[in-house]
């Protein structure tokens, strides 16, 4: 008995001599419980507004409203798609989809899926950088002004500046059927 009163009075001394501080709980923008040790994700999913850019991006484009398309878009924009060609500036990306208007008749854009992000830590910092992204799945229907009417999905994957404007876009999309249905109205 006696060796039970030492090894318990061993264990409230090695417990109150345990001087560790514990740190202060916190609370963050979403109302989680964080402590100061505690080190941000390294991506966090944020709210759907954080979208609105981009979705007012293609209802303006749905109706032929280029300058609306790149209100949100950096003077520098780099505007890829998943070929490999871009085109850098957003004067040149008006310039193309202003050509691009003068083929189609119609579009419209259906079953829209967004997911804005925060990337904290970028697994590739050359390629993909810290910061805000959108990604962006759509249903695009179109019809050209030669008849033909081709349906697909697209996905775009959007990145915003520290000033709030979209600097990067990444469209993936098969441009052939695009490119087949449009070929007798190139010039």
């Amino acid at each position: 008995m006696k060796k039970f009163f030492i090894a318990v009075a061993a264990s409230l001394l090695l417990i109150a001599c345990n001087n560790e501080k514990k740190d202060d709980k916190k609370t963050d923008d979403s109302g989680a419980t964080v402590t100061s040790g505690d080190k941000k994700p390294a991506t966090e999913i944020l709210d759907l507004a954080m979208a609105e850019p981009v979705k007012k991006s293609f209802a303006a484009f749905a109706k032929g409203d280029i300058d609306g398309m790149t209100a949100d878009y950096d003077d520098n924009v780099r505007y890829t798609w998943s070929g490999g060609d871009s085109l850098i500036g957003k004067q040149a990306v008006k310039d193309y989809y202003t050509g691009r208007w003068k083929l189609i008749q119609s579009i419209s854009f259906s079953n829209d899926i967004v997911l804005p992000l925060q990337a904290n830590e970028s697994q590739q910092p050359q390629a993909a950088p810290n910061g805000k992204w959108v990604l962006y799945w759509t249903m695009a229907d179109v019809t050209y002004k030669n008849g033909k009417n081709i349906k697909f999905w697209m996905h775009n994957v959007n990145h915003f500046n520290d000033g709030g404007k979209i600097d990067f876009i990444g469209q993936y999309i098969d441009r052939n059927p695009i490119m087949e249905a449009t070929k007798d109205m190139a010039k």
